[in-house]
């Protein structure tokens, strides 16, 4: 597995979390949790772009082992 993209998916989706939180801060205008919702977002973005990436390569190695077995071709 190459851990070089699962960290670059992990911090690129962690950027995006983080706008989201910014995003829920302005809307719900709660200025005082600005700094929670932001690194709870960045938390939450890079987890889950770091297990995508994660399955993506698992998934990847799966059918260059065995086949793709599900191919309609």
């Amino acid at each position: 597995m190459n851990i070089r993209k699962i960290l670059f998916a992990g911090i690129i989706t962690a950027l995006i979390g983080a706008m989201f939180g910014l995003a829920v801060t302005k809307i719900a205008q709660r200025e005082q949790r600005k700094k929670i919702l932001v690194v709870t977002g960045a938390t939450l973005g890079f987890v889950i772009g770091a297990f995508q990436e994660s399955i993506q390569q698992q998934k990847k190695l799966r059918d260059e082992e065995y086949g793709d077995v599900n191919s309609w071709k």
